[in-house]
């Protein structure tokens, strides 16, 4: 997002503000190894603390060997220096724009093993995702790669609380407009409910979320006053997912991915508003999600059935609000299917009442609503 200092300025607020009651999570765990799956081969591996990097500014990229009893001596190249450079130490320096690709090499017992690392050297600055990474501010992230935010699940200050059904009972009214599904199942002694979300998110963002959360099984049953908890690192487990937004011409068009990974909390955010928040079907999501085991993966899929989704044929042919199983992997498209109540009919009558109770003030009102017209003008054409 190429937003500039008025509009990042209202995103920055707007993020405070819409975010402020919501906590989701997504677990992410793989099953313990077995010992035929053990190596000792040594892995050189490498990881950044951004996606992307400006021109003339750096970013540190860190090596690290596995299955060694020390650390090696990294050595390091640029793929292109025309576009980045980077110094025996990793630090990566933008040149100009462009992709590139940096190696690291190291020499084990006589045997050269490498690394890389490919990511976008971009020209335009972005205020707020300077903010958010440098920061930290409320656990947000900018990738430059498909233009949109997403937590940094592995450090966010939300996985301190849990998540209920009331938070999104009361979400519509804090401009939280949202399609969600809900499953839950008891596995290994835990009550387990995964929720995925997608829609609008106040007045600037739209995206899709998965979240896992867990609890030690009650026999009390599920209600609106029910927390669960984000889990513990243990239970996370490996997903991808990827948003699709409909356009003016009926195409369902791509607008990022969130990389096959451990999660807590999959999340991605994209500027912009739908032309209809209720029900969201403007927006598609396809992701995937490993479980701890097949009879996990069962559990997941029957609750699936239970929210109406189909099951598909084969991964390769999976339709819209379907799923397809494979060992303990589930791969699904979902689109239409929502637990989520329809609010329009109450917000617009709290709105009406709103209004008549505030309109003896409107003399008052307008020189601040005129001056708050005035930002959100300078807003869209500050792009």
């Amino acid at each position: 997002m190429k937003i500039k200092l008025v509009k990042s300025l209202s995103v920055f607020l707007t993020v405070l503000f819409l975010f402020a009651f919501v906590s989701l999570g997504a677990v992410a765990a793989d099953e313990e190894p077995t010992p035929e799956d053990v190596t000792d081969t040594p892995v050189l591996v490498l990881t950044s603390e951004s996606l992307s990097v400006g021109v003339a500014k750096t970013m540190q990229l860190t090596a690290t060997v596995t299955n060694v009893a020390s650390q090696p001596v990294i050595y390091w190249e640029s793929s292109n220096e025309w576009i980045a450079k980077v110094d025996q130490t990793g630090l990566v320096r933008g040149v100009s724009e462009g992709k590139v690709t940096v190696y690291a090499r190291a020499t084990i017992d006589g045997q050269v093993i490498e690394g890389e690392f490919s990511f976008n050297v971009v020209k335009t600055g972005n205020l707020l995702h300077t903010l958010l990474s440098k920061h930290q501010i409320l656990s947000y992230q900018y990738s430059y790669i498909d233009d949109y935010y997403y937590t940094n699940d592995k450090e966010a200050w939300q996985h301190n609380f849990g998540f209920g059904k009331i938070y999104d009972f009361v979400s519509p009214y804090l401009l939280l407009e949202y399609d969600y599904v809900r499953v839950f199942f008891e596995y290994e002694g835990k009550d387990w409910m995964i929720q995925m979300w997608k829609g609008q998110y106040g007045m600037i963002f739209y995206g899709s979320e998965i979240g896992v959360y867990n609890r030690p099984h009650s026999d009390d049953g599920v209600h609106e006053w029910t927390m669960y908890n984000c889990p513990d690192e243990e239970d996370w487990l490996k997903m991808e997912m990827t948003l699709y937004h409909q356009d003016l011409n009926g195409n369902y068009v791509h607008e990022f991915t969130r990389e096959y990974d451990e999660y807590w909390w999959c999340t991605g955010f994209k500027n912009g508003h739908l032309r209809q928040e209720e029900p969201a079907d403007e927006l598609r999501v396809e992701g995937r999600i490993t479980f701890k085991s097949k009879e996990m993966c069962d559990l997941f899929t029957s609750g699936l059935d239970a929210c109406g989704f189909g099951v598909s044929k084969s991964k390769d042919s999976i339709g819209l609000d379907q799923y397809y199983a494979e060992d303990a992997d589930v791969y699904f498209i979902w689109q239409n299917i929502s637990d989520a109540e329809n609010t329009m009919f109450i917000k617009a009558g709290l709105g009406t009442i709103i209004s008549v109770l505030l309109l003896p003030y409107l003399p008052l009102i307008l020189p601040y609503a005129g001056g708050f017209l005035i930002l959100v003008l300078l807003a869209s054409i500050l792009v």
